[in-house]
C-alpha cells in the first residue's frame, strides 16, 4: 500500500497501527481529531526537525503511539489515544525542545483548541505526549501519567 500524506510532513500509517490501516485503509483518518494533527504539524513547522509518531511502516517498533485500539493494553482504559485525540510525538531534537515550542506557543495552540494537554516530561523522557482533549483551561494542563 503506497504511503497516504495527510500533512505535510506526517502519513496516516504514522497515526494509526497497522492494523487499523489494513482493515480501514484511506478511512482510517476518519478515527482521528484533525485538531491533534494539526498540533503535531505546528509543532514540526515551528521545530524545524524532524518530528515522528509511529515508524512501523518503516520496520520500526513504534505501532502505538498515535491512534489506539480499544484492546490494547497500552496506556489506560480511557486514553485520548483510543478516541483518536493523542499522539506521542518523537524527535531527534529531543523531548524538551518539543516541550519548549509548546509552551511558547501555548496561547495559539489553546485559542484554537489544537492542543489542551501534555504528559509531565519528567515521566516521559523518549516521547512529548500531546492531547486536545476538553479542559476549559485557557492554559495548557500538564499531567502526570
Amino acid at each position: 500500500m503506497a504511503r497516504i500524506p495527510v500533512t505535510a510532513n506526517f502519513y496516516l500509517d504514522e497515526l494509526v497501527p497497522e492494523s487499523i490501516l489494513t482493515a480501514r485503509g484511506e478511512k482510517a483518518i476518519q478515527l482521528l481529531d484533525m485538531r491533534i494533527i494539526k498540533a503535531a504539524q505546528f509543532i514540526r513547522d515551528q521545530l524545524g526537525e524532524t518530528v515522528y509518531i509511529n515508524n512501523w511502516y518503516q520496520g520500526g517498533n513504534l505501532d502505538e503511539c498515535g491512534l489506539r485500539t480499544f484492546g490494547t493494553k497500552t496506556g489506560a482504559v480511557y486514553s485520548q489515544h483510543k478516541f483518536g485525540r493523542a499522539l506521542d510525538l518523537h524527535s531527534p531534537a529531543g523531548v524538551k525542545a518539543m516541550f519548549e515550542v509548546v509552551k511558547k506557543f501555548e496561547k495559539i495552540l489553546i485559542a484554537d483548541q489544537f492542543l489542551t494537554t501534555v504528559e509531565d516530561i519528567s515521566f516521559t523522557p523518549t516521547w512529548l505526549h500531546i492531547d486536545c482533549r476538553w479542559t476549559g483551561l485557557d492554559k495548557l494542563l500538564i499531567v502526570q501519567p
